[in-house]
């Protein structure tokens, strides 16, 4: 006992050492060395009795002040997203003398106004080039609420109306009478606005970039302010100019930063599959390229060219960039082309080559210091467990006298491929169904993607469950004794025969006491540092009140799900030989991670081999393009995710002798990932 408390006091220490100083280095960087003051807060939007708050972070540089006004870039993150995915640009941006602020838009971070209120449609309508020809397409929408408004990026507010109709020469007529659209800059819009009253920012001189969704509210901002200097896009949709009045709205010196591994079938103008020269060929692109008229066509345009005028506002340029969608936030090759970008258009000369960046080393330390945070819950619990009331939660099987009922080696790869097979099949279709179409209470699931996972997660369970009844009742019909809740680890051996409810509580409270000492660790770093633990995204913030009871409301289902497919089934049905050592725990971490994300990890050869091949995104040939985009870019945070959860899952359940610890513990940690800051509608 004395030897394992010191070898966990021991252990804690140097995950917290690490992650103080990895956090104290990450906001050195982030300041520049005392170079940026960086700020944290928010400020009112007072529309009447609409009024709201919009939260953000500015970097300031040091030498900005009223008497040295300095150019300013408006940051707008992308779905699912927070300020912070902006950070990249930003820190760049201050590095070079640019006030960068950054903001949290509707329904993400700490905004308090829902998506919803960016408003929806019944109809898509979407410009897109065939042949040559400008087209215009109006397609009609189906689901609840939150799918019309995620099916309506595309549509926005500036088009001056929200109810569309398509004549016979193919323009868009509009019926402002009816609801629709209300802020397709998600808040964008008024953050321009203030940021024109800071008395150290040129408020003649400021630049707009987005991200993905936020390329369509960098969109809606420079329609409504004019006086906009240029416009960056990552990742972001072109435009015809039979989609709004190009001879009232302009948009300045435009750079596009096109992914060559875009998921999203908009971004690659609709009917493209891949991203190759041909697209700079289409009538639409010509259009983006002639400032919709305002020059003279070329014969041929190319990637990483400039054309027009930065003096007239008509420069735009493609930049290709080759990376994939997600990833484009944070590429040094998207970023260097930004801050050129932002050198010519707003007039600053820092002397600080483009391609000399520091934003990835904050990202990496914060990386370092979270999963230094996550590892620290191991040794954490053992400690709690030397409170009284907690001690029964570690079982010593090996002191039971009885020995564990293990799976044959046949049987084992039999499950574990149908397990795999399983969530290769049902991921793209139960995420996305989830995501956008399922009828669930909006007002009570109002994380959009976290519905996606919760119904890809309960069905997984209901499946497990229903294969474990199936088996159970066949092994009964054969006289084959069955395992009891010992041997699927939810019962101490003294109550075998039942559910040990004394047990799941207990190891319900000295899970929630060991997140809670994580919580309060990044309440902390958000106050000291002004970071959260994350990389590149939303991972682990403090929460608002709104969101802590979506914590509570997704915690519930995803409990089961890892209870069911992440406890019983791989630590019970699917029981692995267990001996001392390193060795051997890896070796069953690693087929537990096969049962688990052999799926995702078909569905990620599935997606990407053709990608990469120059046929389109794998999702998009087989299912069609409503089971492309999100879900499948989504599964490079997804599949790392449970690569840890299932490491904790089966240190817990060693050291535990229960499956209850490591699934309280990983659906904690999965709730928290999805409310924390992703979008709520």
């Amino acid at each position: 006992m004395i030897t394992r408390n010191r070898k966990a006091v021991l252990t804690l220490a140097i995950c917290l050492i690490i992650a103080v100083a990895s956090m104290f280095t990450a906001n050195l960087i982030q300041t520049g060395f005392g170079d940026i003051d960086v700020v944290t807060a928010s400020f009112e939007v007072d529309n009447g009795a609409d009024s709201y708050d919009i939260t953000y972070k500015l970097y300031i540089p040091r030498e900005a002040s009223e008497a040295n006004p300095l150019p300013a870039l408006l940051c707008l993150h992308g779905y699912q997203n927070d300020y912070e995915t902006s950070a990249a640009y930003a820190i760049e941006a201050a590095r070079r003398g640019i006030v960068a602020v950054c903001i949290d838009e509707f329904g993400h971070g700490y905004n308090g106004k829902s998506m919803k209120n960016r408003g929806w449609t019944t109809y898509k309508v979407q410009g897109v080039s065939d042949d040559g020809t400008e087209t215009t397409v109006k397609t009609k929408l189906k689901g609840p609420d939150r799918f019309l408004t995620m099916m309506n990026f595309s549509t926005l507010s500036f088009f001056e109306g929200s109810a569309y109709s398509v004549n016979e020469e193919k323009t868009v007529s509009f019926d402002a009478d009816k609801d629709g659209v209300a802020d397709s800059s998600m808040g964008g819009i008024a953050a321009y606005k203030w940021l024109k009253t800071l008395p150290y920012v040129q408020s003649d001189n400021i630049a707009i970039t987005g991200h993905s969704m936020g390329t369509w509210a960098s969109w809606s901002v420079a329609a409504a302010c004019p006086d906009h200097k240029a416009i960056i896009l990552q990742c972001g949709e072109v435009f015809g100019d039979n989609m709004f009045d190009s001879s009232s709205i302009e948009f300045h010196n435009v750079l596009m930063l096109q992914a060559r591994y875009d998921e999203f079938n908009y971004f690659r103008d609709y009917r493209q599959e891949t991203v190759n020269d041909d697209m700079l060929g289409s009538g639409i692109r010509e259009q983006f390229f002639t400032a919709y008229g305002r020059t003279a066509p070329q014969a041929s345009y190319t990637w990483n060219t400039t054309y027009g005028s930065f003096a007239d506002g008509t420069a735009r340029r493609v930049e290709l960039i080759e990376t994939n969608h997600r990833l484009t936030t944070h590429n040094s090759h998207a970023v260097a082309a930004a801050m050129d970008w932002l050198e010519s258009t707003l007039g600053v000369q820092s002397g600080l080559p483009s391609d000399k960046q520091v934003f990835m080393i904050k990202e990496l330390l914060v990386m370092i210091a979270m999963l230094a945070v996550m590892v620290a819950l191991c040794p954490l619990f053992i400690l709690i467990t030397n409170i009284g009331f907690f001690r029964a939660l570690i079982i010593d099987r090996s002191a039971t006298g009885r020995a564990p009922k293990l799976m044959s080696r046949g049987q084992w790869w039999k499950n574990a491929w149908i397990a795999v097979l399983i969530g290769a099949v049902t991921y793209p279709f139960m995420t996305q169904l989830g995501h956008g179409l399922l009828p669930v209470p909006e007002n009570v699931f109002r994380m959009t993607v976290g519905n996606g996972f919760m119904t890809w997660y309960l069905t997984l369970a209901i499946i497990s469950i229903i294969m474990v009844i199936v088996s159970r009742a066949s092994n009964k019909k054969k006289g084959i004794d069955n395992l009891d809740y010992y041997d699927m680890g939810l019962s101490r051996p003294d109550k075998s025969r039942r559910l040990d409810w004394a047990l799941l509580i207990k190891s319900f409270i000295a899970s929630a006491l060991t997140i809670a000492c994580m919580y309060g660790l990044v309440c902390l770093f958000k106050l000291v540092f002004k970071l959260d633990l994350r990389f590149i995204w939303p991972f682990f913030k403090t929460f608002t009140k709104e969101r802590f009871i979506q914590f509570l409301v997704y915690l519930l289902p995803f409990m089961l799900f890892f209870i069911v497919n992440v406890g019983f089934k791989l630590f019970g049905n699917m029981r692995q030989i267990q001996k001392d050592g390193a060795g051997n725990f890896i070796k069953c971490w690693f087929g537990n991670v096969f049962v688990l994300l052999g799926g995702l990890l078909i569905v990620t050869l599935l997606e990407y081999i053709p990608f990469f091949m120059g046929y389109g995104p794998g999702a998009d040939l087989c299912f069609g393009t409503t089971f492309g985009g999100p879900f499948m870019s989504a599964l490079i945070l997804l599949i790392p995710q449970f690569v840890f959860f299932t490491y904790l899952s089966t240190w817990f359940e060693r050291k535990c002798g229960n499956v209850y610890v490591g699934a309280f513990i990983s659906a904690m940690l999965a709730s928290w990932i999805v409310t924390g800051g992703s979008a709520m509608f």
